[in-house]
């Protein structure tokens, strides 16, 4: 059960980053470029520690590793296309082509934490069920 309370914990930081860089992404803040990639950096290792925590605490049977391992692979392909098209230090916030694969990122997150949600909940159930 601790672990599911871990991946909860986890799975709401990785809410509050993705918030707060959306915040920036919106305010622009003085100091926006040196919390960007703080928060991107944050963002990806909140996603490294969930996919472990969930592959190695959860017991996960193979069609969920499997499902865990594809929308990763997929989140971590647009980021990747984000950050390469998009670098910390030529970033223009208010540029449409941004805005649009900014959203795409988001998107994944939003994926991401949907199937990490579906797999705490459904091992939980089935770790009541095993005690």
């Amino acid at each position: 059960m601790s672990q599911h309370i871990v991946l909860t914990a986890v799975l709401k930081e990785l809410d509050r980053l993705a918030l707060e860089l959306r915040s920036i992404v919106e305010n622009q803040p003085e100091d926006w470029k040196k919390s960007y990639a703080s928060y991107r950096r944050q963002l990806g290792l909140c996603i490294t520690e969930m996919v472990n925590l969930a592959n190695h605490d959860l017991g996960l049977n193979r069609r969920d590793a499997r499902v865990l391992k594809a929308t990763v692979e997929v989140c971590r392909a647009k980021l990747a296309r984000h950050q390469e098209l998009h670098p910390i230090e030529t970033l223009v916030l208010d540029g449409p082509d941004f805005m649009a694969s900014f959203d795409r990122v988001h998107d994944c997150f939003i994926e991401f934490k949907t199937v990490m949600q579906d797999l705490i909940e459904r091992y939980e159930v089935d770790w009541k069920i095993a005690v």
